[in-house]
Protein backbone atom coordinates (compact mmCIF):
# COMPACT_ATOMS: atom_id res chain seq x y z
CA UNK A 1 0.00 0.00 0.00
CA UNK A 2 2.81 2.41 1.25
CA UNK A 3 4.18 1.91 -2.57
CA UNK A 4 1.14 2.87 -4.17
CA UNK A 5 1.01 5.81 -2.36
CA UNK A 6 4.43 7.08 -3.02
CA UNK A 7 4.29 6.31 -6.86
CA UNK A 8 0.73 8.71 -6.85
CA UNK A 9 2.01 11.53 -4.69
CA UNK A 10 5.63 11.81 -7.58
CA UNK A 11 3.38 11.35 -10.22
CA UNK A 12 1.28 14.50 -9.05
CA UNK A 13 3.92 16.58 -8.38
CA UNK A 14 5.71 15.80 -11.48
CA UNK A 15 2.57 17.54 -12.51
CA UNK A 16 2.86 21.04 -12.76
CA UNK A 17 -0.28 22.62 -13.57
CA UNK A 18 -1.51 20.94 -9.86
CA UNK A 19 -1.66 23.18 -7.30
CA UNK A 20 0.15 21.45 -4.02
CA UNK A 21 -2.92 21.78 -2.07
CA UNK A 22 -4.80 19.85 -4.54
CA UNK A 23 -2.22 17.19 -4.61
CA UNK A 24 -2.02 16.72 -0.69
CA UNK A 25 -6.21 16.32 -1.00
CA UNK A 26 -5.84 14.15 -3.72
CA UNK A 27 -3.19 12.21 -1.86
CA UNK A 28 -5.24 12.11 1.75
CA UNK A 29 -8.48 10.86 -0.33
CA UNK A 30 -6.72 8.04 -2.13
CA UNK A 31 -5.11 7.08 1.17
CA UNK A 32 -8.25 7.14 3.08
CA UNK A 33 -9.96 5.10 0.12
CA UNK A 34 -7.49 2.46 0.17
CA UNK A 35 -7.50 2.21 4.10
CA UNK A 36 -11.18 1.83 4.09
CA UNK A 37 -11.04 -0.74 1.48
CA UNK A 38 -8.35 -2.60 3.38
CA UNK A 39 -10.55 -2.27 6.46
CA UNK A 40 -13.29 -3.48 4.40
CA UNK A 41 -11.71 -6.58 3.29
CA UNK A 42 -10.54 -7.88 6.85
CA UNK A 43 -13.28 -7.12 8.11
CA UNK A 44 -15.38 -9.59 5.54
CA UNK A 45 -12.31 -12.02 6.19
CA UNK A 46 -12.77 -12.43 10.24
CA UNK A 47 -16.87 -12.47 9.40
CA UNK A 48 -16.00 -15.33 6.65
CA UNK A 49 -13.21 -17.24 9.37
CA UNK A 50 -16.43 -16.79 11.74
CA UNK A 51 -18.95 -17.84 9.88
CA UNK A 52 -17.41 -21.16 8.60
CA UNK A 53 -16.28 -21.41 11.80
CA UNK A 54 -19.69 -21.80 13.10
CA UNK A 55 -20.98 -24.25 10.40
CA UNK A 56 -17.95 -26.67 11.32
CA UNK A 57 -19.41 -26.33 15.13
CA UNK A 58 -22.63 -27.41 14.12
CA UNK A 59 -21.48 -29.78 12.01
CA UNK A 60 -19.78 -31.69 14.78
CA UNK A 61 -21.06 -30.37 18.25
CA UNK A 62 -24.36 -31.02 20.37
CA UNK A 63 -26.13 -27.38 20.08
CA UNK A 64 -29.50 -26.58 21.55
CA UNK A 65 -32.64 -27.65 20.04
CA UNK A 66 -36.52 -26.55 20.02
CA UNK A 67 -37.20 -27.59 16.46
CA UNK A 68 -40.22 -26.68 14.52
CA UNK A 69 -44.04 -27.80 14.35
CA UNK A 70 -44.36 -31.48 12.43
CA UNK A 71 -46.34 -34.04 12.53
CA UNK A 72 -46.50 -38.09 13.27
CA UNK A 73 -49.53 -39.79 11.00
CA UNK A 74 -51.13 -36.43 10.52
CA UNK A 75 -51.18 -35.61 14.45
CA UNK A 76 -49.56 -32.20 14.93
CA UNK A 77 -46.51 -31.76 17.62
CA UNK A 78 -45.04 -27.94 19.01
CA UNK A 79 -41.52 -28.31 20.35
CA UNK A 80 -41.12 -25.73 23.38
CA UNK A 81 -39.60 -24.92 26.36
CA UNK A 82 -42.05 -25.73 28.92
CA UNK A 83 -40.43 -25.68 32.31
CA UNK A 84 -43.67 -27.20 33.87
CA UNK A 85 -44.22 -29.97 32.01
CA UNK A 86 -45.53 -33.19 33.96
CA UNK A 87 -47.40 -35.70 31.55
CA UNK A 88 -48.52 -39.53 32.14
CA UNK A 89 -48.80 -42.00 29.57
CA UNK A 90 -47.04 -45.21 28.32
CA UNK A 91 -43.52 -45.47 27.88
CA UNK A 92 -41.58 -47.73 25.44
CA UNK A 93 -37.97 -48.13 24.47
CA UNK A 94 -35.17 -48.54 21.47
CA UNK A 95 -32.83 -51.08 21.63
CA UNK A 96 -29.76 -51.93 19.47
CA UNK A 97 -31.44 -50.11 16.12
CA UNK A 98 -30.69 -46.94 17.52
CA UNK A 99 -27.35 -47.31 19.26
CA UNK A 100 -24.87 -44.93 17.98
CA UNK A 101 -27.20 -43.29 15.76
CA UNK A 102 -27.04 -39.27 15.90
CA UNK A 103 -29.81 -37.61 17.11
CA UNK A 104 -31.15 -34.48 15.92
CA UNK A 105 -29.21 -32.06 17.93
CA UNK A 106 -26.02 -34.38 16.98
CA UNK A 107 -25.71 -36.42 19.97
CA UNK A 108 -25.94 -40.02 20.17
CA UNK A 109 -28.50 -42.28 21.52
CA UNK A 110 -26.90 -45.18 23.09
CA UNK A 111 -28.85 -48.31 24.66
CA UNK A 112 -26.68 -48.17 27.46
CA UNK A 113 -26.91 -44.68 29.13
CA UNK A 114 -29.99 -43.07 30.81
CA UNK A 115 -30.99 -41.47 28.13
CA UNK A 116 -34.67 -40.87 26.48
CA UNK A 117 -36.54 -40.01 23.34
CA UNK A 118 -39.37 -36.63 23.61
CA UNK A 119 -41.66 -35.60 21.44
CA UNK A 120 -41.78 -31.55 22.30
CA UNK A 121 -39.66 -31.01 25.40
CA UNK A 122 -35.97 -29.10 24.40
CA UNK A 123 -32.76 -31.22 23.36
CA UNK A 124 -31.30 -31.82 25.66
CA UNK A 125 -33.08 -31.73 28.82
CA UNK A 126 -33.87 -33.49 32.36
CA UNK A 127 -36.56 -35.37 33.04
CA UNK A 128 -37.88 -37.80 35.79
CA UNK A 129 -39.62 -40.64 34.62
CA UNK A 130 -41.28 -43.04 37.44
CA UNK A 131 -43.03 -46.39 36.50
CA UNK A 132 -46.38 -46.25 38.23
CA UNK A 133 -46.25 -49.76 37.86
CA UNK A 134 -43.61 -50.30 40.31
CA UNK A 135 -42.93 -46.92 41.75
CA UNK A 136 -39.30 -46.98 40.66
CA UNK A 137 -38.07 -43.39 39.28
CA UNK A 138 -34.73 -42.31 37.41
CA UNK A 139 -33.25 -39.15 36.38
CA UNK A 140 -32.97 -39.56 32.11
CA UNK A 141 -31.46 -36.87 29.55
CA UNK A 142 -33.59 -36.04 26.90
CA UNK A 143 -31.85 -36.45 23.86
CA UNK A 144 -33.75 -36.85 20.94
CA UNK A 145 -37.59 -37.15 19.34
CA UNK A 146 -39.51 -40.23 18.68
CA UNK A 147 -42.43 -40.93 16.60
CA UNK A 148 -45.11 -43.29 18.92
CA UNK A 149 -48.07 -41.46 18.88
CA UNK A 150 -49.17 -43.77 21.64
CA UNK A 151 -46.32 -42.96 24.01
CA UNK A 152 -45.31 -39.79 25.68
CA UNK A 153 -41.57 -40.83 25.81
CA UNK A 154 -39.15 -43.75 24.68
CA UNK A 155 -36.06 -44.57 26.68
CA UNK A 156 -33.08 -46.46 25.98
CA UNK A 157 -32.49 -50.35 26.67
CA UNK A 158 -30.66 -49.55 29.91
CA UNK A 159 -33.52 -47.05 31.23
CA UNK A 160 -35.98 -49.88 30.69
CA UNK A 161 -34.32 -52.45 32.69
CA UNK A 162 -33.82 -50.04 35.77
CA UNK A 163 -37.18 -49.69 35.79
CA UNK A 164 -38.10 -52.91 35.25
CA UNK A 165 -40.26 -52.85 32.30
CA UNK A 166 -37.40 -53.93 29.85
CA UNK A 167 -39.60 -57.67 29.36
CA UNK A 168 -42.90 -56.36 28.72
CA UNK A 169 -41.80 -53.59 26.45
CA UNK A 170 -44.50 -50.87 27.18
CA UNK A 171 -44.95 -49.69 30.63
CA UNK A 172 -47.58 -47.18 32.73
CA UNK A 173 -45.20 -43.60 33.48
CA UNK A 174 -45.19 -40.12 34.63
CA UNK A 175 -42.66 -37.70 33.00
CA UNK A 176 -41.41 -34.79 34.65
CA UNK A 177 -39.44 -32.23 33.44
CA UNK A 178 -36.43 -30.86 36.36
CA UNK A 179 -36.24 -27.14 35.12
CA UNK A 180 -33.15 -26.77 36.32
CA UNK A 181 -30.79 -29.27 35.22
CA UNK A 182 -32.83 -29.14 31.85
CA UNK A 183 -31.27 -25.01 31.63
CA UNK A 184 -28.04 -25.85 32.94
CA UNK A 185 -27.45 -28.52 30.09
CA UNK A 186 -29.37 -25.23 28.01
CA UNK A 187 -27.05 -22.85 28.70
CA UNK A 188 -23.86 -25.89 28.57
CA UNK A 189 -24.93 -26.89 25.22
CA UNK A 190 -25.31 -22.94 23.54
CA UNK A 191 -21.72 -22.33 25.13
CA UNK A 192 -19.93 -24.66 23.95
CA UNK A 193 -21.05 -23.63 20.45
CA UNK A 194 -19.72 -20.18 20.87
CA UNK A 195 -17.17 -19.11 18.07
CA UNK A 196 -14.70 -18.01 20.84
CA UNK A 197 -15.47 -20.96 23.27
CA UNK A 198 -12.22 -22.44 21.98
CA UNK A 199 -9.98 -19.91 21.99
CA UNK A 200 -11.43 -18.50 25.19
CA UNK A 201 -10.32 -21.73 26.70
CA UNK A 202 -6.63 -21.57 24.95
CA UNK A 203 -5.93 -18.17 25.83
CA UNK A 204 -6.63 -18.84 30.20
CA UNK A 205 -3.63 -18.90 31.74
CA UNK A 206 -2.28 -21.73 32.77
CA UNK A 207 1.11 -23.28 34.19
CA UNK A 208 3.57 -26.17 33.45
CA UNK A 209 3.32 -28.62 36.72
CA UNK A 210 5.64 -31.06 36.57
CA UNK A 211 5.15 -34.50 38.33
CA UNK A 212 7.56 -36.89 39.58
CA UNK A 213 8.10 -40.84 41.47
CA UNK A 214 4.55 -41.83 40.37
CA UNK A 215 4.82 -45.62 39.86
CA UNK A 216 4.20 -46.09 35.96
CA UNK A 217 2.55 -49.69 37.19
CA UNK A 218 -0.24 -47.48 38.98
CA UNK A 219 -0.70 -44.91 36.01
CA UNK A 220 -1.41 -47.91 33.36
CA UNK A 221 -4.15 -49.51 35.84
CA UNK A 222 -5.60 -46.03 36.36
CA UNK A 223 -5.83 -45.97 32.46
CA UNK A 224 -7.81 -49.37 32.72
CA UNK A 225 -10.09 -48.80 35.44
CA UNK A 226 -13.60 -48.30 34.41
CA UNK A 227 -15.45 -45.86 36.46
CA UNK A 228 -19.57 -46.84 36.62
CA UNK A 229 -21.26 -43.09 37.54
CA UNK A 230 -23.64 -43.66 40.80
CA UNK A 231 -27.18 -44.43 39.63
CA UNK A 232 -30.20 -42.61 41.84
CA UNK A 233 -32.52 -45.16 41.58
CA UNK A 234 -35.71 -43.81 43.84
CA UNK A 235 -38.41 -45.76 44.86
CA UNK A 236 -42.14 -43.96 45.06
CA UNK A 237 -45.68 -44.74 46.57
CA UNK A 238 -47.62 -45.40 43.56
CA UNK A 239 -51.27 -45.78 42.96
CA UNK A 240 -52.79 -48.59 40.92
CA UNK A 241 -53.91 -46.58 38.11
CA UNK A 242 -56.31 -48.39 35.33
CA UNK A 243 -55.70 -47.29 31.62
CA UNK A 244 -58.32 -45.93 29.55
CA UNK A 245 -58.22 -44.82 25.77
CA UNK A 246 -59.98 -41.72 24.86
CA UNK A 247 -61.11 -40.86 21.10
CA UNK A 248 -62.50 -37.81 20.80
CA UNK A 249 -64.62 -36.15 17.16
CA UNK A 250 -67.27 -37.94 16.79
CA UNK A 251 -70.26 -36.63 15.02
CA UNK A 252 -72.41 -38.72 16.62
CA UNK A 253 -73.70 -42.05 18.12
CA UNK A 254 -73.92 -44.00 14.99
CA UNK A 255 -70.52 -43.27 14.01
CA UNK A 256 -69.20 -44.56 17.07
CA UNK A 257 -70.87 -47.73 16.48
CA UNK A 258 -70.22 -47.87 12.94
CA UNK A 259 -66.16 -47.49 13.82
CA UNK A 260 -66.35 -50.26 16.58
CA UNK A 261 -68.10 -52.99 14.41
CA UNK A 262 -65.32 -52.16 11.57
CA UNK A 263 -62.46 -52.39 13.69
CA UNK A 264 -64.08 -55.25 15.76
CA UNK A 265 -63.50 -53.94 18.77
CA UNK A 266 -63.59 -56.45 21.82
CA UNK A 267 -62.77 -54.32 24.72
CA UNK A 268 -65.55 -52.60 27.28
CA UNK A 269 -66.16 -49.20 25.79
CA UNK A 270 -68.48 -46.39 26.88
CA UNK A 271 -69.49 -42.94 24.91
CA UNK A 272 -70.29 -39.30 26.00
CA UNK A 273 -72.21 -36.56 24.38
CA UNK A 274 -70.20 -33.38 25.26
CA UNK A 275 -72.31 -30.83 23.29
CA UNK A 276 -70.59 -30.65 19.70
CA UNK A 277 -69.38 -33.89 19.55
CA UNK A 278 -69.20 -37.30 20.99
CA UNK A 279 -66.47 -39.10 22.48
CA UNK A 280 -65.60 -42.79 23.02
CA UNK A 281 -63.97 -44.49 26.08
CA UNK A 282 -62.27 -47.43 26.03
CA UNK A 283 -60.80 -49.33 29.15
CA UNK A 284 -59.56 -50.49 31.53
CA UNK A 285 -57.49 -51.52 28.99
CA UNK A 286 -53.76 -53.13 28.96
CA UNK A 287 -50.57 -51.11 27.88
CA UNK A 288 -50.07 -53.32 24.28
CA UNK A 289 -53.81 -52.89 23.70
CA UNK A 290 -53.77 -49.20 24.73
CA UNK A 291 -50.37 -48.61 22.01
CA UNK A 292 -51.98 -50.74 19.01
CA UNK A 293 -55.46 -48.80 18.88
CA UNK A 294 -54.18 -45.86 19.37
CA UNK A 295 -52.42 -45.88 15.71
CA UNK A 296 -55.81 -48.26 14.54
CA UNK A 297 -58.01 -44.85 15.42
CA UNK A 298 -55.13 -42.51 13.73
CA UNK A 299 -55.55 -44.48 11.10
CA UNK A 300 -59.17 -44.34 10.45
CA UNK A 301 -59.15 -40.44 10.75
CA UNK A 302 -59.27 -39.99 14.41
CA UNK A 303 -56.28 -38.14 15.42
CA UNK A 304 -57.27 -36.53 18.82
CA UNK A 305 -56.97 -39.44 21.55
CA UNK A 306 -55.66 -39.31 25.24
CA UNK A 307 -54.83 -42.30 27.16
CA UNK A 308 -55.84 -41.28 30.74
CA UNK A 309 -55.04 -43.14 33.88
CA UNK A 310 -57.41 -43.16 36.32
Amino acid sequence: MKLIISSFFFILIACQNISKDNVYNKFTNTKNVIEEKTKKNVVELIQSKNDNKQEELSKDKIFYLIGDTYYIEGVKYTPQEDYAYQQVGLATYYDKELHNKKTLNNDLNKVTELLGRHKTLPLPSIVKITNLENGLSLTVKIVDRHDNNASIIQVSRKVAQLLRFYKNKIAKVKVEILSDPSKQWKNVTMSINDVDFNSTVDSAPTETVSISNIDNEIVEEDKQEVVELPIELVFEEVENLELYLHINNFKNYQEIQKLIKEIQLTEKYTSENNGAFYKLIIGPIQNETANKLVSTFISKGYKENEIILE
